[in-house]
């Protein structure tokens, strides 16, 4: 059987610490298994951009079991450089809706030799409360 990739929304972000460096967000992707079958989201490797400017990139640090049409959450650990905040400054400062993107690639099952990977890209905009608030939803899921 064929696994058709998950549907990944951006759940939230929330900045963390603040280091004489850098900064440190969370954020959570959500993740819908549209299968009739469970799968494991082995690995996400993503790169997240705020109102057009690249604010982090990685790799996923966990695996996520998806069950056949349902969801569950996938944890995502960003750094990001202060020049970068200091980009988002004016935007942060109206208060209003910030269009976001996270593209990249999501890699399916739990080994090397069974694993498949599909790109994605998710667009939407990001309440800027959320940066402060954890976990509330952000954009659509469908």
């Amino acid at each position: 059987m064929r696994a058709e990739p998950p549907e990944i929304a951006l759940a939230g972000i929330q900045i963390e610490n603040l280091t004489l460096s850098h900064a440190i967000l969370s954020a959570d992707l959500t993740l819908f298994n549209p299968n009739d079958f469970a799968i494991t989201a082995r690995e996400i490797r993503y790169t997240l951009s705020l109102n057009n400017i690249t604010v982090a990139h990685g790799n996923s640090l966990q695996s996520v079991r998806l069950p056949a049409h349902g969801s569950n959450r996938m944890p995502l650990r960003l750094s990001t450089s202060y020049l970068n905040l200091l980009r988002l400054g004016p935007h942060i400062e109206k208060q209003g809706p910030l269009p976001y993107e996270i593209s990249g690639e999501i890699i399916l099952g739990s080994s090397l030799l069974g694993s498949r990977s599909f790109p994605f890209e998710k667009k939407g905009t990001l309440d800027l409360s959320e940066l402060y608030e954890p976990s509330a939803p952000v954009g659509d899921m469908p």
